[in-house]
């Protein structure tokens, strides 16, 4: 691809950045059903030097116009179970302050679903005040599920795993001490509990009606797993329908140093799943372990957390130009920009993802092998071998150079798609995750002629 059709898009790195602007998320609890209506928040802020957090607050209802809850201040690694935040670190870099912090407490987010709906979305509002008078807010959405199956409304009755709370469901020193767990040693035991749900359970003549396993992983705030589940982990644990806590398991003791990982942020993702007394097949309802949009994260560790000193960078919409596709027709390259401020950026892990229903394909081009493009601002160019996933949607490349050497350097990335559907036609794009920094592709006609 000739590096002058390169679609330039310079961005502020400073005011794009939610770090400077309002809050950077790590992880949070993402999708639980309305038994376990809790919040659990992971999130990071940069600040000019010397500026504290002096307020922590979150919606409590779910909603910007009701009220918002105050958490307390307690030490870091408490792990308590009432409306708290802990400082886990505080970086002081050359030009500023890098504060990470955990929140949890209770939500009243417990609302049946609309007829015909599974579950019902909410825009969760987190908000800092600080010791400047400034005040910063972010949204993260969180899905909350109805735990029963009844089709006459349209509730499909989906498996799930539950958010462990207070004291109930064994665990130590409580049953949620797992979400922003400080590990300065790497040690983890007793925190990761596995209690799955399945309101089809039992049922005979309907589908998705057995459930006995979960995958999980572990993985880094980078996108890259931890050696412990270097991919998603098969573990059994007994389904059933009711919201009683009996059958749930708790992980084995690991420890992530022994393991060689790197320090840093890792959540702890699950994907239940179900299966069909008729025939033994996987069932359409379970959560895929190639989709990191349909785990639920029940946990999280910070071990031996620093914030990261790397530079950080922005990804946009970039690279070739728009890209048109027919079904039968040549190959396309759409791709993303990325840029730095700050320089050097280290290696990234870089997912890609197609989008549903539109026809697109990945086409290899190595030998053998299906290839991401990096191509610096000199116009030197790079290939790196990805995996693709059992469904064919996502490519994954490990230990990415993205060419972002510099204190103000730019790259761009591409992949390679072909349209395979006559009939798809429309606008769309790819999915590009680089690190923790997420951006669609390059516009992409499909049908156009």
């Amino acid at each position: 691809m000739n590096a002058s059709a390169l679609l330039a898009l310079p961005v502020d790195t400073q005011t794009s950045d939610p770090e400077w602007t309002s809050i950077k998320t790590l992880g949070y609890a993402n999708r639980f059903s309305v038994w376990d209506s809790e919040f659990r928040y992971d999130g990071r802020i940069r600040v000019p030097m010397g500026i504290k957090i002096t307020k922590v607050q979150y919606a409590y209802y779910g909603r910007d116009d009701l009220a918002y809850i105050n958490a307390v201040e307690v030490p870091r690694g408490r792990m308590g179970i009432d409306q708290e935040y802990e400082v886990v670190d505080l970086t002081f870099l050359e030009d500023s302050d890098v504060i990470t912090f955990t929140l949890r407490g209770d939500l009243n987010v417990d609302a049946g679903p609309e007829r015909g709906q599974y579950s019902r979305t909410y825009q969760l509002g987190v908000k800092l005040g600080l010791s400047d008078g400034t005040t910063r807010l972010t949204h993260v959405e969180v899905e909350v599920l109805w735990p029963g199956y009844d089709p006459d409304s349209g509730r499909i009755g989906r498996p799930f795993v539950r958010l462990p709370y207070d004291r109930g469901w064994g665990g130590t020193p409580n049953s949620q001490a797992g979400f922003g767990y400080v590990s300065d040693n790497g040690y983890i035991a007793d925190k990761f509990i596995i209690d799955l749900v399945n309101p089809r359970q039992g049922r005979e003549n309907v589908a998705g009606n057995n459930s006995d396993h979960v995958y999980y992983q572990l993985v880094h705030e980078d996108g890259t797993p931890s050696h412990l589940t270097p991919a998603p982990v098969k573990f059994n644990v007994k389904g059933h329908a009711d919201a009683g806590t009996g059958n749930k398991r708790i992980l084995d003791a690991v420890n992530l140093r022994d393991e060689g990982d790197k320090p840093g942020y890792y959540r702890f993702l699950v994907w239940p799943q179900s299966t069909n007394t008729s025939d033994g097949k996987t069932s359409s309802l379970s959560w895929d372990p190639d989709k990191p949009e349909d785990a639920f994260q029940i946990g999280s560790v910070y071990f031996r957390y620093t914030a990261t000193r790397s530079a950080g960078f922005t990804v946009v919409p970039g690279g070739p130009p728009d890209v048109r596709l027919t079904a039968g027709g040549r190959v396309g390259y759409p791709g993303v920009r990325l840029e730095t401020s700050e320089g050097p950026v280290p290696e990234q892990t870089v997912q890609v993802s197609l989008p549903h229903g539109m026809g697109l394909r990945f086409v290899e081009e190595g030998n053998p092998g299906y290839q991401l493009t990096v191509l610096d601002s000199d116009g030197v160019q790079k290939n790196y071998v990805g995996r693709l996933s059992q469904n064919g949607q996502t490519l994954t490349f490990s230990k990415v150079n993205v060419a972002l050497s510099g204190k103000s350097s730019s790259s761009t990335m591409w992949v390679a798609v072909k349209a395979m559907d006559p009939d798809a036609t429309g606008r769309t794009s790819l999915t590009f995750q680089v690190g923790d920094e997420t951006s669609q592709s390059t516009p992409v006609e499909v049908g156009a002629r």
